[in-house]
């Protein structure tokens, strides 16, 4: 690993002077290879830097960095005339906050490892937008998560510096984090430090201390085979998005009235509600298909249906409106901590009471009613 990458030194310079060596079309876009090493190409799971080309009167922006044949390379829209000096102005908004997501991934995952030696470092990709990580190796639960959030948060409000070094990779220290095979393939590897809550190998954009960070928010997480993959943002994005989130929850709540303590409960009751819905779509579509559920027995018809999201009060209903015709019983029937029934008779002989109270009432409950309804429940 290089030690004088100006990035590296000096991640907050955004003015280099370059030759432009070479301007090739590929496809539909353009790559300007540069003689000097000023600005970062993209590897090691962090996207490149972005910025605006000066040659003379005209201006070309370019929309990433890379390393193509050894050689530094400019990926941009429009081409630049070779053979000519040049003038490099780096997105800074792009790499800063790449810088804020990448030292925050850094705390983020040391402290994971602190709690979870096992876990180890998959697919990783940092940009200016967000991060994403795959901790592979052990089981990771939300809670795990947002601990190590805290533990970045808690890195951010003590401002450490973030410290660069470079040893020989013989000399790494057991304690440093490296990717496997990663010293087989450097004799001098570049270290970034925050004291006391990492040490990495690394090749990144960093800041220079936890402090410009600013923030950090795991926004998403998704359980896999082999893992866990989660989602974060760093800065003032990570800020704005909760920010965000905070207000449409405020907004919704003098629309829904319910208790900011109480989200959980609602986003509960509202995916339960979903899945009532979504039950009682199927059973419609086999209603419309195939027909009522039905089973003769000595000459009686019984019809059976589970029907999905009915309370009590939906069970009065279709007693007042469903018509029996002949002798006849419809046993309605909400199974809970305290479950209900209704029993309707039609042209029978007893009252509807002399059909079920006895089954009610052995099992703890009670209930009553007219002639041909009976209405009861127990726990």
């Amino acid at each position: 690993m290089n030690d004088e990458f100006p990035y590296w030194t000096d991640p907050e310079k955004d003015e280099f002077p370059v030759t432009i060596e070479a301007c090739t079309k590929s496809g539909k876009q353009y790559e300007i290879v540069v003689r000097e090493e000023v600005v970062r190409a993209a590897g090691g799971g962090q996207a490149g830097d972005k910025g605006t080309i000066y040659a003379g009167d005209e201006f070309v922006e370019f929309i990433d960095t890379a390393r193509i044949d050894r050689k530094l390379v400019l990926v941009a829209n429009s081409p630049v005339e070779a053979e000519k000096s040049a003038i490099i102005k780096i997105d800074t908004q792009w790499r800063g906050a790449m810088m804020r997501n990448h030292t925050g991934e850094h705390l983020f995952v040391a402290s994971i490892k602190k709690e979870h030696p096992e876990v180890s470092l998959g697919y990783i990709w940092i940009d200016g937008e967000r991060g994403t990580v795959d901790l592979e190796g052990e089981e990771l639960h939300f809670d795990d998560l947002i601990g190590a959030e805290l533990v970045v948060q808690d890195a951010i409000e003590k401002a450490v510096p973030v410290g660069t070094k470079f040893v020989k990779a013989t000399e790494i220290s057991s304690q440093v984090r490296a990717r496997e095979g990663l010293s087989g393939k450097h004799e001098v590897m570049r270290i970034v430090e925050v004291e006391g809550y990492d040490s990495s190998a690394c090749s990144g954009i960093h800041v220079t201390n936890t402090r410009d960070i600013r923030f950090f928010k795991v926004i998403d997480f998704k359980t896999k085979d082999n893992g866990i993959r989660v989602t974060f943002v760093a800065g003032k994005k990570a800020g704005q998005m909760m920010e965000s989130t905070f207000n449409e929850i405020l907004r919704r709540k003098h629309s829904y009235p319910f208790e900011m303590e109480q989200i959980g409960d609602v986003l509960d009751k509202a995916k339960s509600i979903a899945d009532e819905r979504r039950l009682l779509v199927d059973k419609l579509i086999q209603f419309l298909t195939k027909g009522v559920d039905s089973e003769d027995v000595n000459g009686i018809t019984f019809r059976h249906e589970y029907l999905p999201g009915l309370d009590s009060k939906d069970m009065k209903a279709i007693v007042k409106k469903l018509c029996l015709s002949g002798p006849s019983v419809m046993l309605l029937f909400i199974p809970s901590g305290k479950s209900t029934l209704t029993l309707t008779t039609n042209e029978l002989p007893l009252d509807a009471s002399e059909y079920i109270a006895s089954i009610v009432e052995k099992m703890g409950g009670r209930g009553g009613g007219s002639h041909d309804v009976y209405t009861g429940g127990f726990s």
